[in-house]
């Protein structure tokens, strides 16, 4: 339990730093992140899937400049981790994935809100170092390796305390006293989490006017595939 506990949570660190702090070499997308944590938790296939509906979900969401933004980052990889090892302690895929999936939104708010009070320390040490007489570089840099390590820590401790309190103690719990014919009921949840996702690239064309007609493209294309 804990080494993969730590293992995730210290990704969420590096997931949290390459969200605005540094790297930004976009592995912190849902899709990217969800993956990976699977990868470390020996199932990528869930990892993969949680990542798809998330991905759809947050994906008109640019974690540009002061911009504030849902850390859906963090929850993706928190729910990545609370699927797996909450199916891996009861054994029931499709309850664990579809809560784990609920637990992302809120999740995320957390990090949205615990980023604006890290972004709050980070513009106070700043500002003390502006207002002093005499700026050094070793001042400035030591303040960003500061700001560095505090979006790390972020992403560290809300993975590893979401991941345990829901994967390890709530949701095993939870579904243990739901009987096992309620499973097919929870795979309406991913169905709910396409079409929150869809909603959201229709409305991305919508907003794009000109390039309403890719739409149709991509139905028609989707169509052939399937």
């Amino acid at each position: 339990m804990w080494p993969e506990l730590l293992a995730v949570s210290f990704w969420g660190g590096i997931v949290a730093m390459d969200t605005t702090a540094a790297l930004q070499i976009m592995i912190s997308r849902p899709l990217i992140t969800s993956s990976i944590t699977g990868l470390i938790l020996g199932d990528f296939q869930t990892g993969l899937f949680i990542g798809i509906f998330l991905e759809l979900l947050w994906i008109n969401e640019l974690p540009v400049g002061a911009a504030r933004f849902s850390e859906g980052n963090i929850g993706a990889t928190a729910a990545a981790a609370i699927a797996i090892t909450c199916n891996n302690l009861i054994f029931r895929p499709v309850p664990s994935t579809a809560l784990a999936l609920i637990t992302a939104v809120p999740v995320s708010i957390i990090g949205s809100y615990l980023v604006e009070y890290m972004r709050s320390i980070n513009s106070r040490s700043f500002d003390n170092i502006y207002a002093s007489q005499h700026v050094t570089i070793k001042q400035v840099s030591k303040a960003h390796l500061s700001g560095i390590w505090l979006a790390f820590l972020l992403g560290f401790l809300l993975t590893g305390l979401s991941t345990f309190l829901f994967g390890y103690l709530l949701l095993p719990w939870l579904i243990g006293v739901v009987p096992d014919h309620f499973d097919m009921f929870f795979s309406r949840f991913g169905i709910t989490f396409l079409g929150v996702g869809c909603g959201v690239l229709i409305y991305m064309y919508i907003k794009n006017v000109k390039y309403w007609w890719l739409i149709f493209v991509s139905m028609c294309i989707g169509l052939l595939i399937f």
